[in-house]
C-alpha cells in the first residue's frame, strides 16, 4: 500500500510538475509579450520627449522671432532653429498668412492650412497631409509689431523621433488615423495604415487607452507571427508600434527546467521534506506578515505625527496615490488614488503649474523639490521625491514625501514682518546707523548713513568689506577730533561744514555697530557759548552790585505785604462781624413778619397791613441774601472758607437746581429746558456746586424777557464734569466782561436798571468754581443771550497755604549770590496740613448754623452783575 501510495504520489507529483512548467513557460511567454507593451510605452515616451526637445527649440525661436524685424534677421533666427534633426523645414507666416521667412520655397497652401490645424490642436503638434503626403507639423503662435499676429510652422521628420530598436524588433510611429508616419528599420513594414502593416484589429487598437500601452500576440511583421506592442502619446492622439518574435528568459527556463527536474527526480524526497519546508515557511510568513503590518503602523503613526505624508505617482498612467495623512493635509477624507488632474483640482491654482513643470523635470533632474499651498485649506506643504527605477529601469513612476510647512512660513511672514519694521524704524532715526559683522562686511544700514558720508549704491551693498566703505567715506570727512567718552567715539567735521557724533560698539556676537548723529547745532551752541561767556562775566558783575540793592527791596516788600495783608484781614474780619451784627435782627424782622403774614394770633385788620408786611418780609430776605454773599466773599478773601468735599453724582445736583428755578421760569413765562449726559462721580462740595449753578439760573431767569428760554446741560469733560447756562436774554457788552467777575460790579444799563442785586453773584460763583480747581467763563452779546460755562474736575486742587507762600518768598530773599541765576523756587506741601475733607472755618461766629451757602428764599439767591 505504502509503494502504491507512494508511487501514486510520484506520478500525482509528476504530473503536477509537468503542469507547473508548462504553466511556467506561458508565463515566461507572457512575459516576454508583456515587454513588448512597455517598448512601446517607451518608444511613446521617447517621441513625445524628442516633441518636447524640439518644441521647446521652437519656442526659443518664437521669442527671438517676436523681437526681430527685416526678412533677412527672421531668415537667420529660422536657420539656426533647423539644426535639430527632426526639423525639416520651418516657415514663419504674418498675419494674412503671409509668408515672412522660410527655409525653403514652392509652398502649398496646404502648409498654411497645416500651420492652423496644428494650432488649434492641444498640443500644438498635428498629423496632416501635405501636397498628397502625410506629414507630422508642429506650430506656434507668434506676435510681431511688423508681421502683426502670425505663427511659426515646422515640419518634422517623424523617423528621428523614434528610438533605435534592438534585438530584431520593428518600430513604427502613427498618426490619429492610423497612417503610418515612420518605420525603423525602414521597410520592414508595409501598409496602408499601422493596424494592417502589423496585422492587429483597429479597433483594437482604438481600445488603447490615452496614455496607456497593450500588447497583441496575434499580430505579424513581414508575413511572420509577431507580438505587437502599442502605446499611446501622452498629449498626442498618436500611437507607438513595437514588434518582434517574443523572445523568453531562457536563463530563468533552464533554472525551472532544472528545479522542476530536480523535483521529479526526487519526489518522495521533496514531498517528505517539502512538508517540513512548508511549514516552516508557513510560520515564517506569518512573522513576516506580523513584522510587516507592525512597521506600516509604525511608519503611519510616524508618517501622522510628523504631519506629512507619502504620494506615489504613476507617469504612465497619470494617477497618484496619497496616504492617508496626505489626503487629510489636502482636505480629502483620507487616502486614495487619483488622476493627474484630480490631483492637481486640490492644489491652490496659482501652484499648480509650478507643481506640474517639477514633476514633468523628475526625470531629468533626478529630483522633484517644489512647495505649495493646498486649495481648499491654509496649509503650506513642501513635496520631494525621486523617480524609482525597477528592474527593467524604466522611470515610470515618481515616489516621495510632502511635509507641512504651514509652521514655517507663518514665522517667516513673521520674520519678514520684523525685518521690515526694524528697516522702517532705522529709516526714520535721525541718526545714521550701520551693522557690520564679525567679519566686518556690511549687514544693514539706513539713508542718513549714506546721506553723511555721501556714498553711492555701488558702495553700500551687503557683504562690503568695512575697509571699503571707510575708504569712500573719507572722501566726504573734512576733520576727525577724538572725543571724552573713549577710542570707540569720534567727532567728524563733513566736508558740507556739518558735525556728527560718531560712536562704535561691539556687539555680542563679534559684530559691529556704528550710529552717528547730527551735533552741527550743538557745536554752533558751543562757539555762541563762548562769545556770550565775556558777556556774561560782564553781567555777573553788575548782578552782583545790584544783588544788595535787590535784598535790601527784598526786604522792604515783605514787610510792605505784611501791613496790606493785616489791612486785608482787619476788613474781611469787620465785613464778618456787621453781617453777623446785621443778621441778628434780621432774623427777628423776618421771623415776625411772617408770622405777621400768616396771621397766626389773628387778622391784621385792613389788607395794606399785609401788603406792608409782605413788603417787610421780602426786602429783609433780600436784605439777608445779600449779607450772606458779603460774608461769603469775605471768607473766601481771608482764606477762611474751605470745601467740604464728599463723592457726588452732578446730574442729581443739576436736576435739584432746574426743579427749584423751574416755578420761578414759568411765572416769568420762559421756557427751561434741561440736557444731561452721562456723567461720572466727583469729588466736590455739594453746597457749593448747588449755590453756582443756583446764582447762574437765577441771573438768567432774572435777565431773559417774557417768551424767552433758558437752558441748562451737563456732560463729561476730561474725567470731570462741564456745565453749560445759556439764555436769550438781554446779553451783556464784551467790554463789560471782565469787570462781571470783580466783587461789587455790576454792569449798568437800561434793560438791568429794573433788577436789584449786589454784584456777588457771579464773583462768589468764579471763586467756589475755581476753589475746585476748575474755570468758569462767559459768553454774551447784546440782545442775543448770555451762555456761562464752567467745568470741575474729577477732585478738588489742593492750594498753597499761607505758610508754605510766606516760606517761599523767604526762600527768595534769602538766597545765596551763587544761586540767583538758577534758583529752581519750589513751593512744598506741609505734611501736618488738613486734607481737604477735614476743614474748618476759623472763628466761627455764635450761630453759624445759619451761614450756609444756599441761603434766602430762592427768588434772591444771587443777582447778575450785568
Amino acid at each position: 500500500m505504502i509503494l502504491i501510495f507512494v508511487l501514486l504520489f510520484t506520478v500525482a507529483f509528476i504530473a503536477v510538475v509537468g503542469l507547473r512548467l508548462h504553466k511556467e513557460h506561458g508565463e515566461l511567454v507572457a512575459e516576454a509579450e508583456l515587454n513588448f507593451a512597455r517598448a512601446a510605452a517607451y518608444a511613446a515616451e521617447r517621441i513625445n520627449s524628442n516633441l518636447m526637445e524640439a518644441r521647446g527649440g521652437l519656442d526659443a525661436a518664437a521669442r527671438e522671432l517676436a523681437e526681430t524685424d527685416g526678412a533677412g534677421r527672421m531668415n537667420a533666427v529660422i536657420t539656426r532653429a533647423i539644426e535639430p534633426d527632426a526639423v525639416e523645414t520651418l516657415i514663419l507666416y504674418g498675419e494674412g498668412g503671409r509668408v515672412a521667412a522660410a527655409t525653403r520655397g514652392n509652398l502649398t497652401p496646404d502648409y498654411e492650412t497645416a500651420a492652423e490645424q496644428a494650432l488649434l490642436a492641444e498640443s500644438g503638434v498635428a498629423a496632416v497631409t501635405i501636397d498628397g503626403e502625410r506629414a507630422l507639423v508642429m506650430a506656434i503662435a507668434v506676435r510681431n509689431e511688423a508681421l502683426g499676429q502670425g505663427a511659426l510652422l515646422a515640419v518634422l521628420d517623424p523617423a528621428p523621433l523614434l528610438p533605435a530598436p534592438n534585438n530584431g524588433r520593428v518600430m513604427a510611429f502613427s498618426a490619429p488615423d492610423g497612417a503610418l508616419l515612420a518605420v525603423k528599420p525602414a521597410g520592414r513594414a508595409s501598409g496602408a495604415t499601422a493596424p494592417a502593416a502589423f496585422g492587429v484589429g483597429a479597433n483594437d487598437v482604438r481600445s488603447v487607452p490615452r496614455g496607456g500601452a497593450a500588447v497583441f500576440d496575434d499580430g505579424n511583421v513581414g508575413g511572420e507571427k509577431a507580438a505587437v506592442g502599442v502605446a499611446s502619446l501622452p498629449g498626442l492622439n498618436a500611437l507607438a508600434y513595437v514588434a518582434g518574435q517574443p523572445v523568453i528568459n531562457q536563463a530563468a527556463w533552464r533554472s525551472l527546467m532544472i528545479w522542476y527536474g530536480l523535483m521529479a527526480l526526487a519526489p518522495v524526497i521533496i514531498a517528505g521534506g517539502l512538508s517540513g519546508v512548508l511549514l516552516n515557511q508557513m510560520s515564517n510568513i506569518r512573522s513576516t506578515r506580523q513584522a510587516l503590518q507592525d512597521s506600516e503602523v509604525r511608519f503611519r503613526l510616524a508618517i501622522e505625527g510628523a504631519r506629512c505624508g507619502v504620494w506615489d505617482w504613476d507617469v504612465a498612467s497619470d494617477t497618484v496615490y496619497l496616504t492617508d495623512s496626505l489626503g487629510r493635509m489636502l482636505g480629502k477624507a483620507g487616502g486614495s488614488r487619483l488622476s493627474g488632474a484630480e490631483f492637481l483640482s486640490l492644489v491652490r491654482s496659482e501652484d499648480r503649474d509650478r507643481l506640474r513643470m517639477a514633476l514633468r523635470g523628475a526625470a531629468g533632474a533626478q529630483s522633484v523639490d517644489v512647495e505649495f499651498r493646498a486649495a481648499n485649506l491654509p496649509v503650506w506643504l513642501h513635496a520631494r521625491g525621486r523617480p524609482w527605477t525597477g528592474s527593467d529601469d524604466e522611470r515610470g513612476r515618481i515616489v516621495g514625501v510632502a511635509i507641512d510647512i504651514t509652521e514655517q512660513k507663518g514665522a517667516q511672514a513673521r520674520i519678514a514682518a520684523a525685518e521690515g519694521r526694524l528697516r522702517a524704524a532705522l529709516e526714520s532715526m535721525s541718526e545714521s546707523f550701520v551693522l557690520w559683522d564679525a567679519k566686518q562686511r556690511l549687514v544693514l544700514w539706513n539713508r542718513k548713513f549714506r546721506d553723511f558720508f555721501q556714498l553711492g549704491d555701488h558702495v553700500l551693498k551687503p557683504g562690503v568689506h568695512y575697509d571699503m566703505v571707510e575708504a569712500a567715506a573719507q572722501e566726504a570727512i573734512k576733520e576727525v577730533r577724538p572725543n571724552d567718552e573713549g577710542d570707540e567715539v569720534q567727532e567728524m567735521e563733513l566736508t558740507d561744514g556739518r558735525w556728527i557724533h560718531y560712536s562704535e560698539r561691539r556687539t555680542r556676537d563679534g559684530g559691529l555697530v556704528s550710529v552717528g548723529a547730527d551735533i552741527t547745532s550743538i557745536k554752533r551752541q558751543e562757539v555762541k557759548l563762548k562769545d556770550s561767556e565775556g558777556q556774561l562775566r560782564r553781567n555777573y558783575e553788575d548782578l552782583q552790585r545790584s544783588q544788595q540793592r535787590i535784598k535790601e527791596l527784598a526786604r522792604k516788600y515783605e514787610a510792605e505785604k505784611i501791613r496790606a495783608e493785616e489791612g486785608n484781614r482787619s476788613k474781611s474780619e469787620f465785613l464778618a462781624n456787621m453781617s453777623h451784627e446785621l443778621r441778628t435782627p434780621l432774623n427777628a424782622i423776618n421771623g415776625f413778619s411772617e408770622i405777621m403774614l400768616k396771621q397766626m394770633f389773628g387778622p391784621l385788620g385792613d389788607d395794606r397791613y399785609q401788603e406792608y408786611v409782605r413788603d417787610i418780609l421780602s426786602s429783609g430776605q433780600h436784605l439777608l441774601a445779600l449779607i450772606n454773599d458779603i460774608l461769603d466773599m469775605s471768607k473766601i478773601e481771608a482764606g477762611k472758607l474751605q470745601l467740604q468735599t464728599e463723592l457726588i453724582y452732578p446730574d442729581e445736583i443739576v436736576e435739584q437746581c432746574a426743579r427749584l428755578m423751574r416755578g420761578r421760569a414759568q411765572e416769568a413765562g420762559l421756557e427751561l429746558k434741561m440736557e444731561l449726559g452721562d456723567l461720572p462721580r466727583i469729588e466736590a462740595d455739594p453746597r457749593a456746586i448747588k449755590q453756582v449753578i443756583l446764582n447762574l439760573l437765577s441771573n438768567a431767569v432774572k435777565f431773559t424777557p417774557e417768551g424767552g428760554r433758558v437752558e441748562i446741560s451737563a456732560h463729561p469733560h476730561e474725567e470731570g464734569v462741564k456745565v453749560r447756562v445759556s439764555d436769550s436774554g438781554i446779553g451783556i457788552a464784551d467790554e463789560d466782561i471782565p469787570r462781571l467777575a470783580r466783587p461789587f460790579e455790576q454792569i449798568e444799563s437800561q434793560h438791568s436798571k429794573s433788577h436789584q442785586g449786589s454784584g456777588l453773584g457771579l464773583a462768589l460763583s468764579k471763586s467756589l468754581v475755581e476753589m475746585h480747581g476748575g474755570t468758569l467763563d462767559i459768553d454774551s452779546s447784546i440782545g442775543e443771550g448770555t451762555t456761562i460755562v464752567f467745568t470741575l474736575p474729577p477732585e478738588p486742587v489742593e492750594p498753597v497755604s499761607e505758610t508754605e507762600a510766606r516760606a517761599w518768598e523767604r526762600e527768595l530773599i534769602h538766597e545765596s549770590d551763587d544761586e540767583i541765576a538758577a534758583a529752581d523756587i519750589k513751593a512744598g506741601s506741609d505734611p501736618e496740613a488738613d486734607t481737604p475733607g477735614d476743614y474748618v472755618l476759623e472763628e466761627e461766629p455764635a450761630d453759624a448754623d445759619e451761614d450756609e451757602f444756599v441761603s434766602g428764599t430762592p427768588q434772591n439767591w444771587g443777582a447778575r452783575t450785568g
